[in-house]
């Protein structure tokens, strides 16, 4: 029933902004809590609070001193099971080869025990001469039971020192391992919002 009105205004460029308003603490999306996997007093300290860290970048280090120590023993072990195996392998070479002469000599007396039975049918010797090659080739025999003992016993101590080089192999890889801990870097890209720790602390695994 009433007149049309009309609002004149001046025709402007401009943005249009849209704003929403909203309260409460601010969190990151993912969290991620970065810890010791051994103990040990903290040497470095390379970062701190608000810092942008890589994935794979150091953030601290613990003292390695300690942990090198047990590298440089682990590898002194392994060394010397290393030495104690070559050491096995010859001896169990030298009892082969013993063997080996034990069979010739036992080969050769057989051989010699049919020649003197032959020749005590001929009556040309006495059978006390036969029964010494028989005692000879008893006792040849005997050695070859005895040597092969031996080379059994010379096997079983390589595959000890074997079993040992491969247990000193482990705690060698152990030790590096730990080492290699003792570098703690940034699991993932991101930035630093709480630090726990300061510079000569002592800290323990998962700390």
């Amino acid at each position: 029933g009433g007149a049309t009105e009309f609002r004149l205004a001046r025709v402007e460029r401009g943005n249009v902004t849209s704003v929403v308003s909203a309260s409460g603490t601010l969190n990151a999306v993912t969290t991620v809590l970065v810890g010791s996997q051994i103990s040990g007093q903290i040497k470095e300290l390379l970062v701190d609070f608000n810092s942008v860290v890589k994935s794979g970048q150091l953030l601290a280090r613990i003292d390695p001193e300690t942990y090198a120590i047990r590298v440089r023993q682990a590898e002194a072990d392994l060394e010397a099971a290393r030495t104690a195996l070559l050491q096995r392998q010859s001896d169990t070479a030298a009892q082969r080869s013993q063997l080996l002469r034990a069979r010739l000599a036992w080969d050769d007396a057989k051989r010699e025990l049919e020649r003197k039975e032959s020749l005590v049918q001929k009556a040309f010797i006495s059978p006390a001469e036969r029964d010494k090659a028989a005692f000879a080739e008893q006792t040849a025999a005997e050695t070859i039971r005895t040597v092969e003992a031996q080379v059994k016993s010379a096997d079983a101590q390589v595959a000890n020192a074997t079993a040992v080089v491969k247990q000193r192999e482990a705690a060698l890889a152990a030790a590096r391992n730990e080492l290699d801990k003792t570098r703690i870097t940034a699991p993932v890209d991101g930035v630093v919002i709480s630090r726990q720790i300061d510079a000569g602390q002592t800290v323990a695994a998962s700390l």
